[in-house]
């Protein structure tokens, strides 16, 4: 780096964690692991929540184990900010996730000078985030490394901003406010990566189904054909319900194997989100299509998802 550019990167450099510097949600997975060791506090999410969101992230992450080292980092932007602090910028982390699961995070990595984040009172995101760099380091006295819309209102009171994993056109709008110092362009889901998540390879065994209709030498039967192709989707989408219900509340154990930490969720190339949101639907549309072929199917259904 040249003299002239040191001086203009005197800015004290602000990093955002969850979407930014890991890809996954600290939220989302502290939630995933209270609904896995302690499944009946799950029921007091809705209290907690009534109380402020920091309150819920304080209380999920005291009641759930992290370990730092597994978390799937950005590594172009890890590599990026050590960089910058050997030429001695000061690197904070700021993030709304809960401060034991930040201070684990900066411990873990050491190429922090500070750490803000929430604390049970104050959720530090948004509006409420730029207010306390405002005070800290004056208005345009901080660059700010981020990834949302939500990051916007940081970059107006920033001197420069860095976006990380933005949708298409959030450089643009943060341009408009400060300008944009660098950009690490976002992850997108591939087909391939959602092929992994249902595990579409495991649906073949499922065409057993059609055995008993080959056996009998039936193959202009188009009734016994339209059910058992009802049957196939309706196991195969419950197959994958059970897939992505194992992924999400195995990420710990995936995450520290060597071949299970590329799977999509461990490594956040599909956020733990969607996982969450289509698990369910998938199971109702199997149930809905199970429930169509009748009989004594629903009962023995996803008998051939292991």
């Amino acid at each position: 780096m040249s003299r002239q550019e040191s001086i203009l990167n005197t800015a004290p450099l602000i990093v955002d964690l969850d979407g930014t510097l890991i890809h996954t949600d600290m939220l989302h997975e502290s939630a995933l692991r209270v609904t896995r060791d302690r499944p009946f506090d799950v029921l007091r999410i809705p209290l907690w929540l009534m109380r402020g969101k920091a309150v819920l992230k304080d209380e999920l992450a005291s009641r759930s184990r992290l370990d730092a080292a597994l978390l799937p980092y950005n590594d172009k932007l890890l590599d990026w900010l050590k960089e910058e602090r050997a030429n001695g910028r000061r690197i904070v982390l700021c993030t709304a996730s809960d401060r034991t699961i930040a201070e684990a995070v900066a411990e873990h990595l050491g190429v922090f000078d500070e750490v803000l984040a929430s604390d049970g009172i104050v959720n530090l995101a948004g509006e409420h985030k730029a207010e306390a760099l405002e005070r800290q380091y004056g208005h345009g006295g901080f660059d700010y490394v981020g990834n949302s819309s939500a990051d916007l209102k940081v970059w107006r009171r920033a001197r420069k901003a860095v976006v990380v994993n933005g949708a298409r056109g959030l450089a643009g709008k943060a341009a408009a406010l400060c300008g944009v110092e660098r950009e690490f362009p976002a992850r997108r889901s591939s087909v391939a990566a959602w092929r992994k998540v249902l595990r579409v390879h495991q649906w073949m065994k499922n065409l057993l189904l059609f055995m008993p209709l080959l056996a009998a030498h039936q193959v202009a039967d188009i009734d016994g054909w339209l059910t058992l192709v009802l049957a196939f989707i309706s196991f195969s989408l419950c197959a994958s319900t059970v897939y992505i219900a194992n992924d999400l509340l195995d990420l710990e154990s995936d995450r520290a194997h060597p071949r299970k930490r590329l799977r999509p969720f461990a490594s956040g190339t599909v956020p733990a989100w969607q996982g969450v949101l289509l698990a369910p639907l998938l199971l109702c549309a199997s149930l809905g299509l199970g429930a169509m072929v009748g009989g004594s199917f629903l009962p023995g259904c996803c008998p051939i998802s292991g």
